[in-house]
């Protein structure tokens, strides 16, 4: 699923860092050594942020208008070169890429079916795994 929320970049008086919030998400904020840095960890925050909702389908933060976002004087950034920008995500791609980690499973199956596939070398771990992602549209 490929999410995009606005997200306002306050450039750092000092240094070429950017502190980076979305208005939306509620749990911190990230930064960035520069433009570029700033995009990486953003998308990285947005991904970690939504995570445990996504993985558990319960409903995500609606993103706001482009152009209902201002960017408001903090005290603390050059507001010259601050600028809002919006931030996207494919989610699925995000877990893959994050939680890649295995777990054992014990399985019932008949009889037959374990000892055809073991006599035909079948993987069971990897036809599991293909099945559950076919089955939950994961690509």
């Amino acid at each position: 699923m490929k999410l995009i929320y606005p997200a306002i970049f306050y450039k750092d008086k000092e240094g070429e860092g950017y502190s980076i919030i979305f208005p939306d998400i509620h749990t911190g904020a990230t930064c960035g050594d520069n433009v570029s840095d700033g995009y990486y960890m953003a998308e990285d925050f947005l991904g970690c942020s939504l995570y445990d909702d996504y993985i558990d389908g319960k409903e995500l933060p609606k993103a706001t208008k482009f152009e209902d976002v201002t960017i408001e004087d903090d005290g603390f950034s050059d507001m010259d070169l601050s600028f809002k920008t919006m931030v996207d995500i494919d989610m699925d791609d995000y877990i893959r890429r994050t939680s890649s980690k295995t777990v054992k499973k014990t399985v019932t199956i008949p009889s037959y079916l374990n000892e055809m596939a073991k006599a035909s070398d079948i993987n069971f771990s990897k036809v599991l795994t293909e099945g559950l992602k076919k089955e939950l549209n994961i690509k």
